[in-house]
């Protein structure tokens, strides 16, 4: 054992999964397309889920592979598939442009300043015998996280709502679109079938003329 309490192995095993995860969210959140964003979201929550499982909090691996790898992720690609958008373009604000260079130089002075400086060297105490169980998980879940976690739900409930809505928008365009389409190939037939007379031509449809 080191003397920060973890040995040279469990160092080695954290980093890995450590550069792992925030590989896989970076590449989620600089992804245009959907599909793929959501499929790198999933290796984020198993990176997660391994991390915690280093930590000896197997509950709460098991609880992110299952909760979030498995439902939250169904209910991802079901809103993409009911949204069925193709491939969306780059935003061109470029307020949000500078917020997001802004954050990303930020945590890297934070990434640089753990690096460089390191993490007081002071010796965590040990976990007590209920750490990581379900009644201690749900204790502090329903207690002190109880507002951020009913935040999270509404959260969730209202993107589902909004992604049906503007899902039904754009059916009813698809819809009147194709209906256009529709009523132009008619009228083109149509008058295909039935073309026009200009003036001071004989009409052949009535025997060539006037008599």
């Amino acid at each position: 054992m080191s003397a920060g309490g973890a040995s040279i192995a469990d160092q080695v095993v954290f980093w890995i999964l450590a550069a792992f995860t925030t590989f896989f969210a970076i590449f989620t959140v600089t992804r245009r397309n959907p599909v793929t964003a959501v499929v790198s979201l999933v290796a984020t929550f198993f990176g997660l889920a391994a991390l915690y499982a280093s930590m000896s909090a197997h509950f709460l691996a098991v609880l992110q592979v299952l909760v979030y790898a498995g439902a939250i992720m169904v209910l991802f690609i079901f809103v993409v598939m009911i949204l069925n958008r193709e491939e969306v373009a780059p935003l061109a604000l470029r307020p949000l442009r500078v917020l997001g260079v802004l954050g990303a130089v930020y945590l890297f002075v934070k990434f640089v300043e753990v690096v460089a400086v390191g993490l007081p060297n002071v010796v965590p105490p040990p976990p007590s015998d209920t750490f990581g169980t379900v009644a201690a998980v749900g204790d502090v879940l329903f207690k002190e996280f109880l507002y951020p976690f009913e935040a999270i739900s509404v959260l969730l409930l209202v993107s589902i709502i909004g992604s049906v809505v503007i899902s039904r928008s754009h059916q009813k365009e698809v819809t009147a679109e194709r209906a256009a389409d529709y009523r132009k190939q008619i009228e083109e037939m149509a008058r295909h079938d039935y073309p026009e007379v200009a003036p001071g031509q004989p009409d052949e449809a009535h025997g060539g003329g006037h008599h």
